[in-house]
């Protein structure tokens, strides 16, 4: 074991050039002002190996910890044990990326294709906003204490938005790795099986919406139909798939399978972008596949051009290729009734409940809700997508008075 001399402190300050020795062969490597780097020297079978393991964090400047820098050189001694010492490095650029590059790069040229131009921009924002920290640092020194930094300022007072943003790290990350920004083989410093033992936990805040009584539903879908508005052909829409208002407003034409009759939600666009694994591994979360009921694929073929391409909105807003506005659903909604949008879901789920003998994981999958406890852990997220069509056709026709 290295006999340590630095302490993080001694790292902090202004060094005048030169070497300085943690013990084990490990050195603080300063060459000026704003430029010093972590080096590992080591023999072996009589050859001296000098080792650059990364930037060094300096008094205003990122960089690997005085703590990071020794787990690396005892992957670096274990190497030598191991007699890899001198075997061929993983290729990584020459030139860092920085982590605004990389996530520039992955917005435009993967996300952009799944989400709307507005989404796209509030995302990015968001990014900018919250891991300003970042943007200047070379990706290949992000560690999860940057990460943390980043997350802790808002994960107790927007945990949403924090959950949401720690996602986007890592998938940004990812990203880096897989374009060899990154050593293939270096850890995802957002990594949530790492990262949810260094957050505290945070019950999540309920957000409950008003519903109107499913009761008086038939009657305000009549109303709701007689009206000649995109929205109100959103919210009847959006009603009769028992889906979330963002859910609705961002659906394109290619999302919609006229043979099986199904409409199939990108993951970007659902409120839960990750599920556990039965291994207890986080994951992406699959898309979430909607059987269309026979009133919803004619409200679609009513509404959908002939001439529509794969990437039109289905229900646009005022300006071309922006959807319609974040409440407009709710608006139409409340000159009809007493409610929200989003609570239509609720009174499909007190509908269920009370109305009819099918199975609530139904009703919980038509909702894309998850299943949390470990006794049904085996129907996490499951589809049911076939399972599903009798129960959303019975509530389609419930809602015409049927």
């Amino acid at each position: 074991m290295a006999l340590h001399t630095l302490k993080p402190a001694d790292v902090m300050k202004t060094l005048d050039p030169g070497r300085y020795s943690d013990g084990g062969g490990l050195f603080l490597h300063v060459r000026s002002a704003t430029a010093r780097s972590w080096i590992v020297i080591l023999h072996d079978k009589g050859k001296r190996h000098e080792l650059s393991i990364g930037p060094a964090v300096g008094p205003g400047k990122a960089g690997m910890s005085l703590v990071e820098a020794r787990d690396a050189a005892e992957g670096k001694r274990r190497l030598r044990t191991a007699g890899q010492l001198g075997a061929p490095p993983v290729v990584v650029p020459i030139e860092g990326r920085s982590f605004e590059q990389v996530a520039n790069e992955w917005f435009d040229n993967v996300y952009a294709k799944e989400v709307t131009p507005k989404t796209l921009g509030d995302e990015k924002s968001s990014v900018e906003r919250h891991a300003a920290k970042l943007l200047k640092m070379d990706v290949r020194v992000i560690t999860k204490t940057h990460i943390v930094g980043v997350l802790e300022p808002v994960w107790h007072s927007t945990n949403r938005t924090a959950r949401d943003l720690r996602f986007r790290l890592e998938t940004i990350l990812n990203y880096a790795r897989a374009k060899d920004y990154i050593a293939a083989d270096a850890p995802n410093a957002a990594d949530w099986s790492v990262l949810q033992h260094l957050l505290p936990d945070v019950t999540p805040v309920v957000e409950h919406h008003d519903a109107v009584p499913y009761a008086e539903l038939p009657a305000v879908m009549r109303t709701i139909r007689s009206k000649n508005q995109v929205a109100a052909r959103a919210l009847e829409f959006a009603t009769l798939c028992a889906v979330r208002p963002t859910e609705c407003r961002g659906a394109r034409v290619r999302e919609i399978d006229f043979v099986k009759n199904t409409w199939t939600v990108p993951v970007a666009r659902l409120k839960v972008k990750e599920i556990i694994d039965k291994n207890g591994k986080t994951i992406k979360a699959p898309d979430h596949i909607v059987p269309l009921s026979r009133q919803a694929i004619r409200l679609l073929k009513n509404i959908i051009p002939n001439d529509a391409e794969p990437d039109d909105l289905i229900f646009e807003g005022e300006k071309a290729g922006q959807m319609i506005g974040h409440n407009a659903m709710t608006h139409t909604l409340q000159r009809v009734a007493d409610g929200t949008a989003h609570g239509m879901r609720a009174s499909f789920s007190t509908w269920r409940a009370e109305q009819t003998k099918y199975d609530y994981r139904l009703s919980e999958a038509a909702l894309a809700h998850v299943f949390k406890s470990e006794t049904e852990k085996a129907y996490d997220r499951s589809p049911y997508v076939e399972q599903r069509r009798p129960l959303m056709q019975d509530w389609a026709d419930y809602l015409d008075g049927v």
